[in-house]
């Protein structure tokens, strides 16, 4: 697994580089997961937390779980605040004009005895008392969509809108710190902006050289397309992540980022945001409100802030040249539109990776196949397929990106378990080295642990893949076939350990991040490594035990990231050199290959070039106020 950090800005993939049970189960549902153990639902088979009495897709009651321990689910008008929720506390809750009812609705399409919420095999139902307009309850596909039930009943889930006549409710599970929020989904299209003539534009604004707009006049406006939910914590405090769904970039915001968030309504100046800041939190903090901002329009969330330009009002060349670096500074081709897939696939035979008989299965092969390997290594040679010739050698990278297959396969299935989506997937160059990937970024809208399982997910399958073929070689009297699968074994092998090397951005890193709570450990050890640590032993300060282990970190990271361009520079060199040099003259051969591993490497070396002119900058600046200082000073 990949992980990018921009600031707060968190970009996931999993990176390659399960295989179902032989046998079928059913109704083996317990898995592991945050906590403890999970349970997946019988009825839609996605995971359920223990600590969490229903499935919050289906509604489905979790198998053993006392509803009684829980707190009951919730009916709410829609728009409603906490004040005006109807408590479901019964078996039977009934909903009606008169009031004898549970739930008094005084509207005339409302029967006096209409409707009553049920629970009955596990899961709720909503139903129709003999009423004369009936009830409908929303699929999901739109209230006009919602079939009217006359003397029948309907399965309630989570987020189900029913409507009673023609009285809306919605039917929700509670929410506990463990869980999270419901996400606040804001689609494409469905504009956030005040009317025309209330605002400024900021192109408008830019126009007048000699009236640069006020910032604290400016009017910050959202942008269509973003989600927002409360992330599950188990520390007490109160985390969000805030999603670009147009781009599928994130954002890890606090408490008071998020009051920030929602404060931005299109018509609100910085102004107005400073002093309702100062009224909730009782402190004027203007550069607190400044980064928010500044944050929510890196990920193309925010328009209006002063001296920001859309891509629009760029010229073409601009454009083009924007384009142009972010097409070698990501170097991938990606495939959308994979959740359906990945969803069907997961329906279908997905859930029985996360299954205790699949689990088992994984616990005991991984270990058998190092054993085996153990043995393997006196009766087969590595890079020797025994006189398979070159079918051998094709036979083995066909396995072996096969593989690679299965373990992306095994990070996506591992997302869809959670219910969340899998944007996209491709192939992408890191450092110069090819690697497919899937995009996994909407698990941040899911919790740290959820986070941890998915990014083990892709090595402890490849592992696994690799301990079965280790003891089909050790089995077979074959010594072709033998070699073959020793082989292939080997070679994943190595890439289940490059895997969890979690000195580079890939799945053992992820791991270790979210399991230590340290999401940006390898930027802020390297930070406190290159300029942390000096400064304070400049000042006498010696380091805490956490700030010596980031030390020790920093350096590995630096060390391992400096190899690995190393490795990228002599693999690239190794196969275009040749090539290049059988077709072109000595000096130019050498200046094409120099190009080509510069054009590979652009992301990493464009980095150091943007931290090079960012200090001859400083240093310009300095240089530019000595010398304004110095008619003064004379």
């Amino acid at each position: 697994m990949l992980h990018r950090h921009g600031g707060t800005i968190m970009e996931t993939y999993q990176v390659s580089v399960m295989v179902p049970p032989p046998f079928r189960v059913r109704r083996l549902r317990w898995v592991f997961g945050d906590g403890g153990i999970y349970v997946l639902c019988h009825s839609c088979r996605y995971q359920v937390r223990k600590d969490f009495p229903y499935c919050l897709r289906c509604g489905t009651q979790r198998k053993k779980a006392r509803v009684d321990q829980f707190d009951a689910p919730q009916l709410r008008r829609p728009g409603s605040t906490g004040t005006s929720v109807a408590m479901v506390t019964k078996d039977a809750f009934t909903i009606g004009r008169s009031s004898g009812n549970d739930l008094k609705l005084d509207h005339p399409s409302v029967s006096r005895e209409h409707a009553r919420i049920v629970r009955e095999s596990g899961s709720y139902y909503l139903e129709d008392l003999g009423s004369l307009n009936g009830i409908r309850v929303d699929s999901g596909q739109g209230p006009q969509d919602a079939e009217r039930i006359r003397g029948g009943k309907a399965r309630l889930h989570d987020g189900s809108v029913v409507f009673v006549g023609d009285v809306a409710l919605i039917f929700e599970q509670p929410r506990t710190a463990a869980i999270g929020s419901k996400t606040m989904v804001r689609p494409a299209g469905a504009t956030m902006l005040a009317p025309a003539q209330e605002l400024i534009s900021p192109a408008d604004a830019l126009a007048d050289e000699h009236a640069p707009p006020e910032p604290l006049s400016a009017t910050p406006r959202k942008r269509s397309g973003w989600a927002l939910k409360q992330v599950p914590d188990d520390r007490g405090r109160l985390e969000w992540a805030l999603s670009n769904t147009r781009t599928g970039a994130y954002l890890s915001l606090d408490e008071r980022q998020v009051f920030v968030w929602n404060q931005i309504d299109g018509r609100s100046t910085t102004r107005d945001l400073l002093f309702a800041y100062l009224e909730e939190y009782g402190e004027l903090a203007l550069p607190r409100i400044e980064q928010a901002l500044r944050m929510f329009a890196s990920v193309d969330l925010v328009a209006g802030l002063p001296g920001q330009r859309s891509t629009e009002e760029l010229s073409f060349w601009r454009r083009a040249g924007r384009a142009t670096l972010n097409a070698l500074l990501r170097m991938e081709i990606s495939v959308k539109g994979l959740d359906g897939l990945i969803e069907r696939g997961y329906r279908r035979f997905g859930w029985w990776f996360f299954t205790r008989p699949a689990i088992a299965l994984l616990a005991l092969v991984v270990p058998a196949g190092l054993v085996a390997f153990w043995f393997d290594r006196d009766k087969y040679k590595l890079l020797d397929t025994a006189g398979a010739g070159p079918w051998g050698g094709a036979i083995v990278l066909i396995v072996f990106f096969a593989a690679c297959t299965v373990h992306e396969m095994a990070h996506a299935m591992a997302v869809k378990s959670y219910g969340r989506r899998v944007n996209r997937g491709g192939f992408m160059m890191m450092m110069g080295m090819p690697f497919a990937f899937v995009d996994t970024s909407d698990m941040w809208l899911g919790s740290r642990w959820s986070r941890v399982v998915v990014a083990l997910s892709g090595p402890l399958v490849t592992a696994e893949i690799a301990g079965g073929l280790a003891v089909g070689a050790w089995y077979t009297h074959s010594p072709i076939a033998g070699a073959i699968l020793f082989q292939i074994a080997f070679a994943l092998y190595l890439n289940t350990l490059y895997n969890f090397n979690p000195l580079m951005p890939l799945d053992g890193y992820m791991a270790l991040s979210d399991a230590m709570r340290f999401p940006r450990l390898r930027e802020e050890s390297r930070a406190y490594f290159t300029r942390g640590l000096w400064r304070d032993l400049r000042r006498r300060k010696l380091p805490t035990l956490k700030q010596w282990g980031m030390t020790l970190y920093g350096l590995c990271a630096i060390l391992g990231t400096y190899g690995f361009i190393a490795l990228g520079i002599l693999a690239w060199n190794g196969r275009i050199g040749k090539f290049v040099h059988k077709s072109v003259p000595d000096p130019w051969a050498h200046m094409i290959i120099v190009a080509g591993i510069g054009v590979v490497l652009f992301p990493v070396w464009y980095g150091y070039f943007k931290a090079l002119t960012r200090l001859l900058r400083r240093l310009g600046d300095k240089r530019q106020r000595r010398v304004r200082q110095a008619p003064a000073k004379a």
